[in-house]
Formats: structure tokens, sequence, C-alpha cells
């Protein structure tokens, strides 16, 4: 047995020093500068482009009117600096410097984690965007026409979308779910949780294990088909002592610029599972986002309008 294990082990070690030696990444600049449709505030702009900077450990400075720029320090080794444009419509993430990170200028590449880090940086910028109550291109809720399922209200019928066939068309769908406008939604939840990203991660992962061609893309174009979903509620009652008691709603429309197809209204309730002494009310909602990706990602397969997916019945 102890052969066997020194055997399975020199054979991780090896695949370790092969993986090791593929070509480094090549540097991947961020564009949301269309993250909104209409233009918003660009001092707000600004301000979730540093608050979010600063949650996630980059110092920023105002370089001029419409560019700041970010830099990071990790384990007082790795240095990056970024610079990031934006307007009244959102912003670019794009390369500047950095040490220790073997950037090789001729061929644009560096060590895997520049992208990592960037990519944390624009998750948390759009988090702070949503979060100071600028949603993302979906507008308002009117705009989106996809009203948010109530509790014990009956909810106004959707205007019906137009029929169309998925069958080999790529359909997208943005980095972070947003909270819709004036949802309610308690400020630990946003703040403590990672449902908008989990959310839309979910929702791609088991839309594509499906045969859906569905992809990540913040800066969709009109002329592309996105997915659009927004977060109604969450409500996060009782803890693992007391026993869990959450759930969430979401709704979502496929649109194509200003033309709606098919609409979902979505909800999940959960009390923790088997496990749930043991589980914390975020790893409880991150649950709940998981099936309410998998039901969202089987409507996707066989789409209709104003669908009732999940616990949607059991909430009103």
């Amino acid at each position: 047995m102890k052969k066997i294990y020194q055997i399975a082990l020199l054979g991780l070690v090896m695949i370790g020093l092969v993986t090791g030696c593929g070509q480094a990444p090549t540097i991947q600049n961020i564009d949301n500068a269309n993250y909104f449709e209409k233009s918003v505030a660009k001092t707000d702009v600004a301000k979730a482009i540093k608050r979010g900077a600063a949650s996630k450990g980059w110092r920023t400075k105002i370089v001029k009117d419409g560019l700041i720029e970010a830099n990071i320090l990790v384990r007082n080794k790795y240095f990056v600096a970024v610079n990031i444009p934006y307007n009244a419509k959102g912003y670019k993430i794009v390369y500047k410097s950095s040490r220790n990170l073997k950037y090789d200028p001729a061929t644009k590449t560096i060590h895997g984690s520049y992208n990592k880090w960037t990519k944390l940086l624009a998750d948390r910028i759009n988090y702070e965007l949503e979060n100071i109550g600028m949603s993302s291109s979906m507008g308002s809720a009117s705009a989106m026409q996809v009203a948010p399922v109530a509790t014990k209200t009956t909810t106004k019928k959707q205007p019906k979308g137009k029929a169309i066939d998925l069958n080999g068309k790529t359909i997208y769908i943005k980095s972070m779910v947003p909270f819709a406008p004036n949802s309610r939604v308690k400020a630990n939840i946003k703040q403590e949780c990672t449902i908008p990203t989990a959310l839309a991660n979910d929702i791609a992962k088991y839309a594509a294990a499906q045969g859906i061609n569905i992809e990540i893309k913040d800066n969709i174009k009109p002329n592309e088909l996105e997915l659009k979903v927004q977060i109604d509620r969450a409500v996060s009652a009782g803890n693992a002592a007391i026993g869990h008691n959450k759930f969430v709603v979401i709704s979502g429309v496929i649109m194509k610029g200003n033309t709606r197809y098919y609409s979902f209204d979505a909800a999940r309730l959960s009390g923790g599972g088997y496990f749930g002494v043991y589980r914390s009310s975020c790893s409880v909602l991150g649950g709940i986002a998981r099936r309410l990706g998998k039901d969202v990602a089987s409507w996707l397969t066989n789409p209709y309008d104003r669908a009732e997916l999940g616990d949607v019945q059991l909430i009103r």
C-alpha cells in the first residue's frame, strides 16, 4: 500500500510539473464601458470603483477626471498597477505595470494570478455599482417588464413576449445578477453573501451542462441575446442554532435590444438541509442560488413565456 501511495504521489508531482510549464496566459483587459444602457452620474461610477477596489485591498488615486489608477501589493512581493478609465456608462480595467509576475511585453503574457485579481476587482466594482442603487443595463423594473413575485398579493401579468427559436444561438448573461430596484433585501445579505455572482455562475454552469450556448459577458451588445435576471427578494430568517428559514426570489427575461421574448419568475426555499446545523446563512443562500441556477437552466432547454419555476407558488 505504501508503494502504491508513493507512485500516486509521484504521478501528481509530475502532473504539476507538466502543467506548470505551460505557456503563461495573455493579459485580459476588462471592458465594461457600456455597463449601463443609460448614462448615470459619473461621480457615482467613480465612487463605486474606489469602494470596490478598497474592499479587495487595492489602493486608488484619481489621475484626472475620468481616470483612476489602482494598485495592489500581494505578500509584499507581487505588485500590479492598472488604469481604470470611466464615464457615465461604465469603466474599463487596463494593465499598466507589474513586478514579479513574469510580464512579457512582446507577447502580452503574465502570471495567471493577474487575470484572477483583476476579475475579482471587476466583480466587486460591479457589486458596488448595484449596491448604490444603480441597476445594470436592465434599467428599471418597468423597462424590463418582469413583475417581481409578491407575498400574499397578486402580481400584475407581464406583457406577452415574442416567440424565438434558440437552437444554435448564444445567450449571454452578465457576471453579476443585480438586486432589483427597491428590492427588499437587507444590507447584511448584500454585503456578506455572494448571491449575485453565484447565481450568474450557476445559471451558466448548469445551462452549459445541458447543451445551452450561454456565456458570461458584461459588455453585451444590443444585437446579442441576453438573459436578464434580477434578484427581487432574499430573506435570511433563522440560523444554524434555531434552524434556517430562508428563500430567494428572482425573475428574468430573454431579450435582444428592446425586443422581449420569454420570461420567468422563480423562487426557492430552504431550511438548511440535513446538515443545516453546521451551515452559515450565506452557505444556505448559496445552496438556494445553485437550485435556482438549475431551475433556470432547465427552463432554457425549452423556454416558454411567463414561466413559474421552483417554489413560486409556495411564496405567493
